[in-house]
């Protein structure tokens, strides 16, 4: 209260023109403090404009980055399974192969043999048992 009763006895102590001067300077002041609170919002609006921008920009790049990643972790892990796959598939697929193969021959030279040995106990001639089933003489005597 003493601040103001003070501030009201310097005021009635100024002339016209030093009062009227006052008051342009509080006009001046009020309006700074006015463009002063404008300013201030409009530079955090326009921050949080650019930081926003900024933070979706990241999080999209890091967004594709970790996309990138975990596709190419999941491609070579399906690439892993399905090769797997393959390889066992066409791992069998040999197998057979070699074993129907290899029981033909087996199965072809037993056949031989035996009718080798039914030749020869018919008692025909070696070398003509040889020509006919194409077995060495060894294996002929062998029989």
């Amino acid at each position: 209260d003493i601040s103001k009763a003070l501030s009201v006895v310097e005021r009635s102590a100024y002339t016209e023109e030093q009062l009227l001067g006052y008051e342009k300077f509080w006009d001046i002041i009020s309006t700074e403090k006015t463009y002063y609170g404008s300013a201030l919002k409009r530079g955090l609006q326009q921050g949080l404009e650019q930081g926003l921008q900024q933070g979706l920009e990241q999080g999209i790049q890091q967004g594709i980055q970790q996309g990138i990643q975990q596709g190419i972790q999941q491609g070579i892990q399906q690439g892993l399974e399905q090769g797997l796959q393959q390889g066992i598939q066409q791992g069998i697929q040999q197998g057979m192969q070699q074993g129907i193969q290899q029981g033909l021959e087996q199965g072809q030279t037993k056949a031989i043999k035996e009718t080798a040995r039914k030749l020869k106990s018919m008692g025909l001639a070696l070398t003509d048992i040889q020509l006919a089933t194409g077995l060495s003489e060894e294996d002929i005597l062998d029989l």
